[in-house]
């Protein structure tokens, strides 16, 4: 961040609960496959409280399928879709349609009533926005304990991201689509362009 300044998250995914004391935070560092974070932060000065966070579900609500809306309400962030914060991509997602409903607003302020049809319009628009984050936040069924509608096709999926990840690690173009998508500065559909899905898919045909 500006000024030298660090922000470390830690995450788990239904375990006991995080360490909320410093000691703890950075004990819990060391325990990682790599020894990267703990040797970067060890010896660190803070410059506040741990700070911790419980999220019990990621919740996508599809308000764009209901035949009517309220008038006059235009849910945003997390009353629209709740990500897992983890992923840290909630309030991006917000901005972006806040950016949908500022395009829209003009043209719907010169009708007769520029409330018809505003929300339908919005929650439509809006669900481009949410593909790729959603995306990401149903990879936590990777864990067993995790509840909620598994999507269908979830495994072939998780396979798909794992060869792309191993693709990633090796081609540098590769892995900044995959960041470009997972910061959201590319819609999900470019993880899918035919050529990158050839060499992803000929990853995983290849014998192990």
């Amino acid at each position: 961040m500006e000024d030298g300044r660090w922000i470390v998250s830690l995450g788990e995914r239904h375990g006991e609960g995080m360490p909320g004391d410093l000691d703890g935070f950075i004990a819990l560092t060391k325990t990682f496959r790599t020894p990267t974070i703990h040797d970067a932060i060890r010896n660190a000065k803070p410059l506040g409280d741990i700070a911790r966070y419980n999220l019990p579900a990621s919740v996508r609500r599809r308000f764009d399928k209901l035949d009517r809306f309220p008038r006059g309400l235009i849910p945003l962030g997390d009353s629209v879709c709740r990500f897992n914060p983890v992923f840290g991509q909630g309030m991006s997602v917000a901005a972006m349609e806040a950016v949908v409903l500022g395009k829209q607003l003009p043209s719907h302020s010169t009708r007769a009533d520029p409330l018809d049809g505003l929300a339908g319009d919005y929650l439509t628009e809006i669900q481009d926005c949410l593909e790729a984050p959603w995306a990401t936040a149903v990879s936590d069924f990777v864990h067993p304990l995790t509840r909620g509608e598994r999507p269908p096709d979830f495994d072939k999926r998780m396979q798909y991201g794992m060869a792309l990840t191993s693709l990633a690690a090796d081609d540098a173009d590769v892995h900044k689509t995959l960041a470009e998508v997972t910061h959201l500065l590319k819609p999900q559909s470019a993880l899918r362009e035919p050529e990158l899905a050839g060499r992803v898919t000929g990853l995983m045909a290849a014998p192990a």
